[in-house]
Parts: structure tokens; C-alpha cells; sequence
């Protein structure tokens, strides 16, 4: 008897003889359970008689009581294929936010029940929240400023062993070329943690200016494996801003202003103390502004201001305010206040070519 399989291609149509005759299917994943993402593949492993009819097999991951996921048709034919014939069932990358079975199932596509299936369970990310401060940083110029980055990575479940990955970006500027650097972190307790990285490579040497990509990989303590995503750090050079302070004492105020009166009237008075080179202020029922001016060169800036001060018998009420280039305290009174400032302090940054 002469078999005619007609395959309709454009409609995704084949005629076969019904009977799968002595085929036999075996489906499995390579464990139980999976982190997301996950996207497989299963292992489809069909048996059968040289003389058995081609057939086309439909292999779905689906959800329990929630219908099919994805499905794809593959047909096996005796006359072109070996026995045992396998095939990979792959998908789209799979996460959930809790554990969740799936099924992969195999059957007929001309009609009848599931032949074969095999069940597994997708667990949350093991490694999650992956970041790294700050990006750039400047391991090339050893100043003290960003000289590291902290690579932080959260683990859902204990881990027996973990490992970061650095590589080097490849020529489109994307994740992974060659590897620069391998630390075995161990074991570690589900959590948080972190690895400091300080731009060196594996033979302690630095590396150099680029982009550059960590990984994480871990196990659990059951043998399940993953890795984390690519997550991009800049090592870089060029204009940075360094920070240093200034300091005067408090007698080399460069002018008072604002002085205001309350509704009930009153007055504020500045004084130098040469000898201990300080400044006095004193106000009854009214406010008034001493400023500190500091000469600052170009691209300099005031980043913070602070003074050294007693507060006398009334206390010294006050707050500090700063413009471009000079600090401010601004003293006032409920109703009266005495200062003695000591020393006037500043902290500013400056730019640097790294």
C-alpha cells in the first residue's frame, strides 16, 4: 500500500494516515524547578518503526487550569528521520512573582490525547535588584574620589555558591567580550549584599577606559543555577568635581546687612574681638545678617557652610544660608539673642581633568 502525506503549506495544513502506529514520546526538563526567567528547553525524544507513517506532534507549555502558554507543531518522519529522534522546545522567557507549575506536553495533532508530559516549577528571581555606585567612577586617577563602584544584588533563597562576572563591552558596546574578572563570593544567606569593585582585573592590573558588564551567578542550596542580567559600569576619565574646605575666623566678616527691626522695636549690634578674633553679635527684638565673603576661583563653588559658635546666656538663634561665594548667619531673636562666632567654615568643589 502506497502512503501519501500532503502537506498545504500556506494554511498550515497536513493529511496523514491517523494511526501513530508504535511511535513512542518521551518529554523532559532538566529539573523540577527553575528561577525566572526561564525559556527551557524541554527535550522531546520520539522512538518509532522505520515503517511507521510520518505524523506532526504539537508540544505546548501551558499553565494548569489556565490554558496554553505557547505550542509549536513538529513533525517526525521515519523515512528521513532516525530513531530516537529529539527535538528542543524552547519559549519566551518565563517570570513570576511566586512559585508557579507549568506543564510540557506532547500529542497528536491530528487529534487525541496528551502521549507524554512532564511537569515544573518556576520560582521568583534568585537574583534580583542589581545596581552598582557610582557609575562612572575613576579607579584610573588614585585620589581618593569615586575610586570604586559597590555592586549590590538581592538573593531570594541561600545560595551554596555565588560569583561576579566583569566583562569587557564588545565592539558594539554591548554585553559580553572577553572576561577581565571572576570573584567567588561563596555562600551567602538569602538578602541583600554587595562586592566592591575597584576597577583592577584578575591579575591585579587596571583596566581600562570603557564600559564594562557584571554578572552574578549563584546556586541554591537544592543545585538550581542562574545568572543575573548584564548591568553596564563606566569606568571613565575627564572633568570631575573635587571637594576641599575653607576656613576664617569669625572676626573677618566682610559686611552686616538686613538688619530688621520687630513690630515692637529694637536693635542688633556687630563687634570684632581682635584678640580672640571673633565676632559678637547681639540682638534684642531685632534680626540681622553677618556675611563671610571667600574668594573662589573659576568653576569653583560653595557646596555647604558651618560656623564654630557659642550661644550665650540668651543662646544664639540662627540659621546659615551661602550665595555664589559668601556664607551667611542669619541670627534672630524670641526676643533676644547673643552670638559669639569663632570661626566661619566652608565647603566647596573645584573641577579636575582626570
Amino acid at each position: 500500500m502506497t502512503r501519501l502525506v500532503v502537506f498545504l503549506l500556506g494554511a498550515g495544513v497536513l493529511v496523514a494516515p491517523a494511526a501513530l502506529a508504535s511511535f513512542g514520546v518521551v518529554v523532559q526538563v532538566p529539573a523540577t524547578s527553575f528561577y525566572s526567567p526561564y525559556n527551557g528547553p524541554a527535550t522531546v525524544r520520539f522512538t518509532f518503526d522505520g515503517a511507521d507513517p510520518a505524523s506532526v506532534f504539537t508540544v505546548r507549555l501551558r499553565r494548569p487550569g489556565h490554558g496554553t502558554v505557547t505550542e509549536k507543531d513538529y513533525l517526525v518522519d521515519p523515512a528521513t528521520d532516525g530513531s530516537p529522534h529529539t527535538v528542543k522546545f524552547s519559549w519566551y522567557r518565563l517570570s513570576v512573582s511566586a512559585p508557579t507549575d507549568f506543564v510540557v506536553d506532547v500529542r497528536p495533532q491530528a487529534g487525541g490525547g496528551v502521549i507524554s508530559q512532564t511537569t515544573f516549577t518556576l520560582l521568583p528571581k534568585l537574583i534580583s535588584d542589581l545596581s552598582a555606585k557610582p557609575s562612572p567612577f575613576y579607579p584610573l586617577v588614585q585620589d581618593g574620589y569615586k575610586d570604586r563602584t559597590k555592586i549590590r544584588f538581592s538573593l531570594a533563597a541561600d545560595t551554596a555558591e555565588t560569583a561576579v562576572q566583569v566583562f569587557r563591552e564588545d565592539a558594539y558596546g554591548r554585553c559580553c567580550s572577553a572576561e577581565v574578572r571572576t570573584q567567588d563570593l561563596g555562600p551567602l544567606a538569602s538578602g541583600a549584599h554587595g562586592w566592591s569593585w575597584d576597577g583592577r582585573k584578575q591579575d591585579g592590573s587596571l583596566v581600562s577606559k570603557g564600559t564594562f558588564f557584571a554578572r552574578i551567578t549563584a546556586t541554591d542550596t537544592h543545585g538550581a543555577s542562574t545568572r543575573s542580567k548584564a548591568l553596564a559600569v563606566d569606568v571613565t576619565k575627564g572633568v570631575i568635581r573635587m571637594t576641599a574646605t575653607k576656613h576664617k575666623p569669625g572676626s573677618a566678616y566682610s559686611k552686616v546687612a538686613d538688619e530688621q527691626e520687630t513690630a515692637i522695636g529694637g536693635d542688633c549690634g556687630v563687634s570684632k574681638n581682635l584678640e580672640t578674633h571673633s565676632a559678637g553679635v547681639l540682638c534684642a527684638n531685632a534680626n540681622i545678617s553677618v556675611y563671610w565673603h571667600w574668594a573662589l576661583g573659576s568653576g569653583e563653588r560653595i557646596e555647604g557652610v558651618s560656623f564654630k559658635i557659642s550661644g550665650g546666656y540668651y543662646g544664639c538663634h540662627h540659621h546659615v544660608d551661602h550665595t555664589a561665594d559668601e556664607s551667611i548667619l542669619r541670627v534672630y531673636t524670641p526676643p533676644t539673642s547673643t552670638c559669639t562666632i569663632f570661626t566661619a567654615r566652608i565647603k566647596y568643589s573645584y573641577p579636575v581633568q582626570v
